[in-house]
């Protein structure tokens, strides 16, 4: 007999069958054959075994056939199942083929150059704009591509100009920074191109690289940056001599006298003033006294040897020179340098009661910065010598002294009828 839930044999139900048919035959031939009662009881048993023996043959083959119909049920459950799952394969793939399709033409689309590295580092996929970017960079439909080969193509190709002859050490570098960077990394690409190059790593380990030319940007920011710069040296400089300015000078010494302050030297500032100037231009004209300022100007700067030494236009025919760190025997040295160089330069003033020749007057101050005092009580004493200089005769220098720091800034140097 089968187990429960198990077919039954052919072999076992054929032979059951043989098996009540032989007994069958057995019985008739044995009552058709003897007549005692005792072997007519031996043919009916035998008889009744093969009818037993029948019915289990009968039972087991249609506990086969019912088998069998489950087992063409669940196999047509199980087909079945294949095929939907085979369905929401193929629909599954559709899918992620038209998933893929719309991020390559989206990526294509994007006006920045994308390229995708897997796990192991390899192009899984790049986007049009960045072939158009860098013709020649990636080998058309290699998937086989990794990101140092992409670094290696850009090298040979000579495209980065900051790397040519270290390649090695700059690719080096640049792999060793991958990953780490928190800020998009700007390069200068061959052609006076520049790259902005973003890089993301996903949660997956996938590696996002975005690289979008900003070319037009860096130079629009050069230009500004030029134009920051002329203006910055414009409203720092003056237009006719071309020397610092007034504002200029005032911003130098705020910043020479703290730090003289701190360091515990000494400032130095000559005030010179070219003498009887409105004369020079009554006689020559405007023309001809702008020239005169621009060769004056010309003069001092020949004098000017340190580095950190300021010359300025201070107003009009007023020059100031400021020297920080010069004591007063180096200052008395500038002002007679400068007196000299003027002789020989030997501009014609015929207008001039003082000689035939243009002359200025020179103011010294010398001072050690400190809280106690403001800078403009240096350039009011240098101002007041100066004003010394031309009461005593013009063409020379005058040190402040000790009345001239004291004196006040709008207090009167003299009537103006005689500085002209």
């Amino acid at each position: 007999m089968a187990k429960p839930g198990t077919t039954p044999r052919s072999g076992l139900i054929a032979l059951l069958a043989f098996a009540a048919l032989a007994c069958e035959f057995a019985s008739w031939w044995l009552l058709a054959n003897l007549s005692d009662g005792s072997t007519a009881t031996v043919g009916v048993g035998v008889g009744l075994l093969g009818a037993a023996l029948a019915l289990a043959a009968g039972w087991l083959l249609v506990h086969k056939l019912q088998l069998g119909r489950l087992e063409i049920q669940r196999a047509r459950a199980t087909a079945a199942r294949a095929l939907e799952h085979q369905g929401a394969m193929e629909k599954a793939q559709q899918e992620a083929e038209k998933a893929t399709e719309l991020l390559v033409t989206a990526l294509d689309a994007l006006p920045i150059g994308i390229a995708i590295f897997d796990r192991e580092d390899r192009l899984v996929i790049k986007n049009q704009h960045l072939g158009d970017m860098f013709p020649g960079l990636f080998i058309p439909d290699n998937t086989q591509g990794t990101y140092e080969s992409m670094l290696r193509s850009e090298l040979q190709q000579g495209l980065l100009p900051e790397a040519i002859g270290r390649e090695e050490e700059w690719l080096a570098q640049r792999l060793s920074e991958r990953g780490s960077r928190t800020q998009p990394l700007l390069q200068e690409h061959a052609g006076d191109r520049w790259i902005h190059t973003y890089e993301v790593r996903t949660r997956g380990g996938f590696s996002v690289v975005a690289r979008a030319e900003v070319t037009d940007l860096v130079r629009k920011e050069k230009m500004l940056a030029q134009a920051n710069a002329q203006l910055s040296r414009q409203t720092a400089t003056d237009g006719l001599t071309g020397i610092a300015n007034r504002r200029r000078f005032d911003e130098t010494l705020a910043s020479e006298w703290l730090r003289a302050a701190r360091s515990g030297n000494s400032l130095s500032l000559l005030m010179v003033d070219i003498d009887h100037f409105k004369r020079y231009n009554d006689h020559y004209g405007h023309v001809a006294g702008d020239e005169c300022l621009r060769r004056v100007t010309r003069v001092l700067s020949r004098c000017v040897r340190r580095a950190g030494e300021l010359l300025a236009r201070y107003g009009g025919e007023e020059f100031v020179m400021l020297l920080p760190g010069a004591d007063l025997g180096h200052a008395q040295d500038m002002a007679q340098r400068c007196l000299d160089r003027l002789q020989v330069e030997a501009i014609p003033h015929r207008s001039s009661p003082t000689a035939p020749q243009v002359t200025f007057s020179i103011g010294i101050a010398q001072v050690l910065p400190s809280a106690a005092r403001g800078p403009e009580t240096l350039v009011n004493a240098a101002d007041t010598a100066m004003y010394r200089a031309k009461m005593a005769g013009r063409a020379r220098y005058a040190v402040a002294d000790q009345a001239d720091w004291e004196i006040d800034k709008n207090a009167p140097r003299s009537r103006t009828g005689d500085l002209v």
